[in-house]
């Protein structure tokens, strides 16, 4: 028995020298524990007790052991059900659409801004040649949910051969027992391990998201093993974070447009706002602002509002006119970033008439449709950038929702007291999305939101976030999605003088005091005679139409880095090996020599391209049954080229353009 305690005393003593070598945020997290259990500060919930010729784990306060079985045998019984299987134990990464060749004949004589036009080819091309059934040759990376005693542990990573392995536990005491018994270092054996232990969702969303980016080629299903049931939840948020991830969320073809569509605004005069902080621009400082967005608190404020709406600046989402439209309230500031066209010309048609916004400045991205061009005066229009940078005295700005878009300006501006109305980045208390005037409002059920689901929905899939006024509140994966980049902008631009309440009855928002509209100090009326003027002065001082000398040699650098790239691709092209083997080493060398060229539009583009569409590629050379590979290289290889030119010489033209 002493030989037993001995050899569990150096495992754990080799484990924590391991942490503190590679791991050391977890190795002091460890640290800590043990002084709280040391000295009694924190409650010992289970303990170690080794049982015959296996260890269990007894829960003190119950009696109840972890395993109640002989843990040995459970864990070989875990490493069983791990197979190659590409139906088994994944979490999918990939949407498999379905193409008919109908479809894939249209979309070749389209241009790279359809919708799937450079994607289809390689998804039709892999799900051709692949199913379900069929078995990986490799797994590449894998995931444990939930560890125990980490007895599976080494057994499964020597079955699969992972080489990229995420271990995830909630129970920090419960993984400071497993250092006994798995020797972590011996187990990894020179392979990269990632450690979410006890983290909070976010935090488990930043581990998980270096996980899926370190070799993403291989994330077109990721395999796990599931030690219990209580760790089903972890997929669930998995799910929520690969939906929401940009290659998901917003299509290559909405990036290209964007880009596409900035560049030919930079060619027509249009006054572009200079967004850097500016800390000592007072014109704010005593005229509080209010942030209306198109949340759920927006319609039950909206007598509030009314009241109340003469004593902000009113910076008002676009989405958000219909509510204010009905009730007769003017914002100062309209605020729209969103380029889908169908949706703005429905949204346009469903007024009566814009007389409500006659003394009202306008900041829209360069890439909204052209019919808000079309309505309102250019004047008193200011365009902005978001997700490009051609514009050199920039912050970048890269939204989710218009909302953030919208926070972001007013801290830049120095806005000393600002409000968050309609914010919610929420569902409602009976499930509704937005505003109920909103052009987009839908209402879920949100009964089911502790179950599994076997798919994720961005926009139906329902889940909890912490609350502003209560602890949690539901949400969506597209609404949740907002909240991270609200709160990079404010830890980016928020300055100690300036003070942000929440009035919606939404998700928490980092750095912000939580208001109750019951709360609200009435404030005295703001003189808004000539706000309208006043602002076109304001942003007037910080606007730029004309492209400087610096940006338009800019605008030639990312000309050269275009012909770098067309060499890349064409060497790719020219290796006539029909080695499977040697095609995804030149197609990873291509990806990867692409990736580190310096930062530019045209590289986000590709980097998102690659993201959404390489792990078809390598998926359908990691099946085992896949017959005769030499014959699908150069048919591949020929695709993946095709496609990758379609979108770089769009790009070139517009930018040949402005040059």
């Amino acid at each position: 028995m002493q030989n037993i305690e001995d050899i569990a005393v150096s495992n754990y003593q080799t484990n924590m020298q391991y942490f503190k070598l590679h791991h050391d945020v977890l190795h002091n997290k460890l640290i800590a524990l043990d002084t709280l259990l040391g000295d009694g500060r924190y409650p010992q919930k289970y303990d170690l007790e080794y049982k015959d010729d296996y260890f269990d784990v007894i829960e003190l306060s119950s009696g109840n052991f972890l395993y109640n079985k002989n843990s040995e045998i459970f864990s070989d019984e875990l490493t069983s059900q791990i197979n190659f299987k590409k139906s088994d134990q994944i979490i999918s990464c990939s949407y498999n659409l379905d193409f008919t060749q109908k479809a894939l004949e249209k979309l070749e004589k389209e241009t790279a801004l359809t919708t799937y036009a450079t994607t289809a080819p390689i998804m039709h091309y892999h799900n051709s040649n692949v199913n379900s059934s069929m078995h990986m040759d490799e797994i590449h990376k894998f995931i444990f949910l939930g560890i125990g005693l980490g007895l599976h542990l080494p057994k499964i990573i020597k079955k699969t051969g992972a080489t990229l392995v995420l271990i995830v536990e909630d129970d920090i005491e419960l993984f400071r027992l497993s250092l006994f018994t798995c020797n972590y270092k011996e187990a990894l054996d020179g392979r990269l391990g990632f450690f979410s232990i006890a983290q909070n969702s976010l935090e488990f969303s930043d581990m998980f998201q270096i996980f899926y980016s370190k070799s993403f080629l291989r994330n077109y299903c990721l395999k796990f093993s599931l030690f219990s049931s209580i760790y089903e939840k972890k997929i669930k948020q998995i799910q929520t974070f690969l939906v929401s991830r940009t290659e998901t969320s917003y299509p290559i073809e909405y990036l290209l447009y964007k880009n596409i569509t900035i560049l030919s605004k930079l060619q027509k005069g249009f006054k572009f706002l200079e967004l850097t902080k500016k800390d000592k621009e007072d014109f704010f400082q005593d005229k509080p602002m209010l942030i209306i967005g198109a949340g759920p608190s927006l319609h039950t404020n909206i007598k509030w509002l009314k009241k109340n709406a003469d004593k902000f600046i009113l910076i008002s989402v676009f989405a958000a006119l219909k509510t204010l439209y009905k009730s007769d309230i003017k914002p100062d500031i309209v605020v729209q970033i969103d380029e889908k066209v169908t949706e703005a010309v429905n949204l346009m048609n469903s007024f009566d008439n814009f007389d409500f916004l006659a003394n009202s400045i306008f900041v829209f991205s360069a890439s909204v449709p052209d019919i808000l061009f079309e309505t309102f005066q250019k004047d008193k229009i200011y365009l902005i950038e978001d997700r490009t940078k051609y514009r050199l005295a920039n912050t970048r700005l890269e939204s989710a929702s218009v909302g953030e878009t919208a926070y972001a300006i007013s801290l830049i501006f120095n806005t000393s007291e600002l409000y968050l109305l309609g914010l919610d980045f929420a569902l409602s208390e009976d499930g509704g999305t937005h505003a109920k005037d909103h052009h987009g409002a839908t209402s879920l059920d949100t009964s089911n939101i502790d179950k599994i689901q076997t798919s994720v929905s961005i926009s139906q899939t329902v889940l909890h976030v912490k609350g502003n006024f209560v602890d949690s509140v539901p949400t969506t994966p597209i609404l949740s999605s907002s909240i991270p980049i609200l709160n990079r902008y404010t830890k980016k631009l928020k300055s100690t003088n300036q003070i942000v309440y929440n009035l919606s009855n939404g998700a928490y928002l980092e750095q912000t005091i939580p208001l109750n509209i019951s709360d609200f100090q009435m404030k005295s009326k703001l003189d808004k005679k000539e706000m309208g003027a006043q602002l076109i002065k304001l942003f007037d001082t910080y606007s730029l139409k004309e492209l400087s000398g610096k940006e338009l040699s800019e605008l030639d650098k990312k000309l050269v880095q275009i012909k770098e790239f067309h060499t890349i691709i064409e060497k790719f092209l020219q290796n006539t090996s029909s080695n499977k083997d040697i095609l995804l080493q030149n197609y990873s060398l291509m990806i990867q020599t692409i990736l580190n060229s310096f930062e530019s539009e045209l590289k986000e583009i590709l980097t998102v391209y690659f993201l959404s569409i390489a792990p078809y590629v390598i998926d359908l050379f990691n099946t085992k049954e896949l017959s005769n590979p030499k014959k699908h290289t150069k048919k591949m290889k020929n695709i993946i080229v095709i496609q990758l030119k379609r979108l770089i010489e769009l790009y070139e033209i517009q930018l040949k353009n402005i040059v």
